[in-house]
């Protein structure tokens, strides 16, 4: 059984990969997020279609967000958490000001155990 203090660090690699550009967010992320004129998103990773409610639709970040969806999965199954373990795991991101091209997201990971008990990674650039 693992330790549900182990979510902390779960939350930072979501973030981190998050922000990465192994997770093929960027730059359609920040695009979609400044063509709608909002500067940061939250995004619940755990929900079949995971997709920000005020973006119009991208078929590029669809495509990202299920495949983050997936890593999700993976690294709490690779931590030893069953799928009811976490009740929810959302992404917070936002653009970088200085990057017109969207590739730098600054992002952050929250996730609630079945306990209730929240884990945040904290931002990270």
């Amino acid at each position: 059984m693992p330790r549900f203090s182990e979510l902390t660090g779960v939350a930072h690699n979501i973030a981190h990969h998050a922000g990465s550009g192994l997770s093929c967010l960027s730059p359609h992320l920040a695009r979609a997020l400044r063509a709608a004129g909002v500067a940061t998103t939250e995004i619940e990773l755990l929900t079949p279609r995971p997709y920000p409610a005020q973006i119009a639709e991208s078929e590029p970040l669809a495509l990202a967000l299920a495949s983050l969806r997936e890593t999700v999965e993976r690294l709490l199954r690779t931590h030893g958490f069953a799928s009811d373990s976490v009740t929810s795991v959302v992404l917070h991101a936002t653009p970088v000001p200085w990057d017109a091209a969207g590739h730098t997201l600054h992002t952050r990971a929250v996730i609630v155990s079945s306990q209730g008990r929240v884990y945040d990674s904290g931002w990270l650039s």
